[in-house]
C-alpha cells in the first residue's frame, strides 16, 4: 500500500511510504495466540528541526548518512516501526534511485557498533520523505536502552555532481552529536565536524515493547501442528540458531531459501518427535560455500503445515 502525505519544505517534500512484504505462511490450525493488543505508536523520532531542505551530493559507494535518535527513557525497551530518510536533488525529478541498504545500530556516536537491522535495497523517489517499513516480523527491532542510529547506506556516487538525487538535511544548524557520516576512508564521524550545516532529514516511528499487562504472547502448540520461532541472532555474521516446535511426532524438513525462491541449504530432513528442536546455519550454501549478504528466508514444512522467518546475513 503507498501512503502519500505532504509536510512543510521548501522543496515541497511529501512523506513517501513503501510495505516491505514478510513472506509468512499463513495457517489456521498452526497455533493459538494469548495476548493483548500490541503496543500503540508513539511520536515519531524526528532528527530534523527547520523547514527547508539541502541537497548534499557529497557521498560515495558504500557510505553511510543518519542520525543518532532516542526515546523517552520510561518508553524502553522500544520496537522500531518504519524509518524515514529525506531524498532529493538540486533540480529535482530525477529517477528512483537503488541504494544498497538502510540500517539501524544500536548505539550513538562516536560509534554505533554492528548493525541490528539491516532492510536491502531501497528505492528512494526525488523529492519526498521516502518512508520504509521494518517490521515484517513483530518484535525483530528491539531496542533495549539509550541512542540508536539509523543510517542509509550509497550503492551510487553522488559526489560533486549537482544533478545528482541524494539525502537531505534542514539547513537549520548541525546539532553535535546527532547526525553521522559513515566516511571512506576515515569511519564514523559526526557530520557536522564535516562541515554538514543541517541535521538530516531522517525520522523513526516506534512504539514501546511493555506497555501493559498481557503483552508477551504465550504459543500454544495443537495437536498436528509446526511453528518456527524466531531466529537469534538475526541480523547475524558467523551463526544462527533455530528453532521449531512440534505438537507430535511429524516428517520435518528445515530449509533456507534466498530472495528468487531457490533453496539455498538444508538443515534439517527427518522424523522429529513432539516439543522443541533446534538448527544451526552458517550462512554457506548445501555445497559449503559461503553466501553474500541478503535476506533469506528458514521454512519449517511437515506433511502439512509450513512457517516462515526472515533472517539477514550480515558478512
Amino acid at each position: 500500500m503507498l501512503r502519500l502525505h505532504m509536510i512543510s519544505g521548501s522543496m515541497g517534500f511529501a512523506r513517501f511510504a513503501f510495505s516491505l512484504c514478510a513472506v509468512l505462511a499463513a495457517v489456521l490450525t498452526l497455533c493459538s495466540v494469548a495476548a493483548a493488543d500490541p503496543c500503540p505508536e508513539e511520536d515519531p523520532l524526528q532528527n530534523y528541526t527547520g523547514g527547508g531542505s539541502v541537497v548534499c551530493p557529497c557521498f560515495v559507494a558504500g557510505e553511510e548518512a543518519g542520525a543518532v535518535l532516542e526515546a523517552p527513557s520510561e518508553h524502553y525497551p522500544i520496537e522500531i516501526l518504519r524509518v524515514g530518510i529525506g531524498w532529493g536533488s538540486m533540480y529535482g525529478g530525477t529517477t528512483e534511485s537503488l541504494e544498497q541498504a538502510i540500517h539501524i545500530y544500536g548505539g550513538g556516536l562516536p560509534d554505533p557498533g554492528s548493525p541490528i537491522f539491516t532492510f536491502e535495497g531501497p528505492v528512494l523517489n526525488d523529492g519526498y520523505i521516502n518512508e520504509f517499513n521494518l517490521e515484517p516480523i513483530p518484535g525483530e527491532i528491539i531496542i533495549d536502552s539509550g541512542p540508536f542510529t539509523p543510517t542509509l547506506e550509497f550503492m551510487n556516487n553522488n559526489a560533486g555532481d549537482p544533478f545528482a538525487p541524494s539525502i537531505v538535511h534542514d539547513g537549520n544548524g548541525c546539532r553535535a552529536g546527532k547526525n553521522v557520516v559513515y566516511a571512506i576512508p576515515g569511519g564514523w564521524y559526526s557530520a557536522c565536524v564535516l562541515g554538514v550545516t543541517g541535521d538530516w532529514v531522517v525520522y523513526a516511528v516506534y512504539r514501546q515493547v511493555n506497555c501493559g499487562a498481557g503483552v508477551d504472547e504465550e504459543i500454544v502448540v495443537s495437536g498436528n501442528s509446526a511453528i518456527l520461532l524466531k531466529p537469534e541472532p538475526n541480523p547475524f555474521s558467523g551463526e544462527t540458531r533455530f528453532e521449531f516446535v512440534l505438537g507430535r511426532t511429524e516428517q520435518v524438513s528445515l530449509s533456507v531459501y534466498d530472495v528468487e525462491g531457490k533453496r539455498v541449504a538444508t538443515l534439517v530432513e527427518g522424523e522429529f518427535g513432539p516439543g522443541s528442536h533446534t538448527a544451526t546455519w552458517s550462512g554457506h550454501s548445501a555445497e559449503g560455500t559461503p553466501l553474500g549478504s541478503g535476506i533469506y528466508f528458514a521454512e519449517v514444512r511437515t506433511g502439512s503445515t509450513r512457517s516462515v522467518q526472515r533472517v539477514v546475513l550480515s558478512r
